[in-house]
């Protein structure tokens, strides 16, 4: 199989940009309008491990300050 990097890392960019935008949704689902800070912390991780945790915070999380706490916890 033909290995091309640049494009490796164009799929896990865009991976990691609808994990971010995801998380994003999920919580305006469930709190309504999410601070703009807030949703910069959210596209400036780059992890994916640390995403898919996050994915689950936003579902069981009581608010948005314990989302806060869960990026920093992270």
């Amino acid at each position: 199989m033909l290995e091309v990097p640049f494009l490796d890392e164009i799929v896990m960019e865009k991976t990691r940009e609808t994990a971010q935008q995801d998380i994003v949704a999920f919580l305006e689902a469930r709190f309504g309008d999410v601070p703009r800070d807030l949703v910069d912390e959210i596209e400036s991780i780059a992890d994916e491990k640390q995403l898919r945790g996050l994915v689950r915070s936003a579902g069981s999380c009581l608010d948005l300050e314990a989302f806060r706490k869960a990026i920093t916890r992270r």
